[in-house]
């Protein structure tokens, strides 16, 4: 499918590592093509490991998106998607742009390039890197005993995340004795996290996902929650009524169609071609007239200067 927004995409570099190519990629615009270098990831279950190399270079990216919890990072989300035209992305802050752009290419790379069980794991590696810090993915080690707890959130806290379609399960259940031991050996709440997407029924596209967390806690333990154990290992948590309260609420990220997308990825694509060609362009120059600087053409020597002074302006706008 050549549509315009996924040639955007395939504008930006395949990165193993998140280290850009030393190729060329072309973003075109009305003053001819512009060669700009924009990092593309491919999601990585090391994104859930602080330290890792692959962790260090994404949280660069996800640190930018703005908010200091959870919900005000998914409200900046939906809003850089739903409520920014062209002229408020001409004002947009580049850093910003590159960091909403590289998380919602990889949300849709889970959603649309895995199937449930694969894009649910990596959904919890890119749930990590989104809260930053020393959140972390917990391994999956299987078994009898298995840990409910899938990541650690920033704020140490044991949480289970669940990523499904809202006209698939209406409830939302897990193992009664593997959930009482985590609670009860984490001496805490279990935190759980509902992504219910929602989907155009003819066409089957996810338009948008709506987060919902609650706690679950044990009773028989002395560990409240907003849930306990019981319901949660037997019947399991009714998502209807857990969307009906308020309280619950974290926020929604409006996907969109991939119409919807191809104009977003446009008005962020030409603010991003506009200054990241230009820095490159002052970089080109600038090592132009130093070599001819050294060459003999003293003249060169203030260009120089006047190449690094634009530089300098340049980059302070990222």
């Amino acid at each position: 499918m050549e549509k315009e927004f996924e040639k955007q995409w395939k504008k930006f570099l395949i990165c193993e590592r998140g280290v850009p190519s030393v190729e060329n990629t072309g973003v075109s615009s009305e003053a001819g093509d512009k060669i700009i270098r924009i990092p593309k990831f491919r999601i990585s279950e090391q994104w859930g490991t602080p330290g890792s190399e692959d962790r260090k270079i994404i949280e660069q990216f996800t640190s930018k998106i703005q908010g200091s919890t959870l919900k005000e990072k998914i409200n900046s989300l939906n809003s850089f998607v739903s409520n920014c035209d062209a002229g408020c992305a001409a004002q947009k802050n580049v850093a910003e742009i590159l960091a909403n752009l590289v998380f919602l290419d990889s949300l849709a790379s889970v959603i649309e390039d895995f199937n449930d069980k694969t894009g649910g794991f990596l959904f919890e590696s890119l749930i990590a890197s989104l809260f930053g810090g020393q959140s972390m993915q917990v391994p999956t080690t299987g078994g009898r005993y298995q840990d409910v707890t899938d990541i650690i959130d920033d704020k140490g806290r044991p949480m289970s995340l669940k990523f499904f379609f809202e006209d698939g399960s209406q409830y939302v259940k897990g193992s009664y004795n593997n959930l009482r031991r985590s609670i009860a050996k984490n001496k805490q709440p279990m935190y759980y996290l509902i992504g219910l997407k929602n989907r155009q029924a003819k066409k089957g596209q996810v338009i948008a996902i709506d987060f919902y967390e609650f706690s679950v806690g044990s009773k028989a333990d002395r560990i409240a929650g907003d849930y306990d154990v019981r319901v949660i290992g037997g019947g399991g948590a009714y998502v209807p009524r857990i969307k009906e309260n308020p309280k619950y609420f974290v926020g929604t990220l409006n996907y969109g169609s991939r119409k919807q997308l191809e104009t977003v990825a446009k008005n962020y694509t030409e603010r991003l071609g506009s200054v990241m060609y230009e820095i490159y362009q002052q970089l080109g120059s600038l090592s132009d007239n130093v070599n001819k600087y050294f060459l003999g053409n003293k003249d060169s020597a203030l260009a120089a200067a006047n190449n690094a002074n634009a530089l300098k302006a340049d980059l302070q706008k990222l």
